[in-house]
């Protein structure tokens, strides 16, 4: 009985899946969110899912840490540029005009 050749494409096909499944297995050891490991891996939450249980990767506690949105970052920042006095907001915003945002917050504003 002789083995059938595979063709070039059945081999670029077989070497983009082996490529997908290590990682898959790289990001389900990580430290990624599911949502992130769906965003790299391109692919819906259920096709990541019966993509691990192919593979026997079982089931993966979400990671224990938070990162803020965007719009969080803003938020929380607004409210520590509020907290600020006149003379602070001026140093700073002349600092950031003059490139010297480190020296904005130095003893001579107070």
């Amino acid at each position: 009985m002789t083995r059938r050749r595979l063709t070039q494409d059945e081999i670029a096909r077989n070497k983009a899946r082996a490529n997908e499944k290590r990682k898959l297995h790289r990001l389900w050891a990580g430290d990624s969110t599911f949502a992130e490991i769906c965003e790299e891996m391109g692919m819906t939450a259920e096709a990541v899912r019966e993509f691990a249980d192919s593979l026997g990767l079982g089931e993966r506690p979400e990671p224990e840490f938070y990162l803020p949105t965007p719009a969080e970052i803003r938020l929380a920042a607004a409210r520590i540029r509020s907290q600020w006095t006149q003379a602070e907001r001026e140093a700073r915003l002349e600092a950031a005009r003059n490139g010297r945002l480190n020296e904005a917050t130095g003893r001579e504003n107070e």
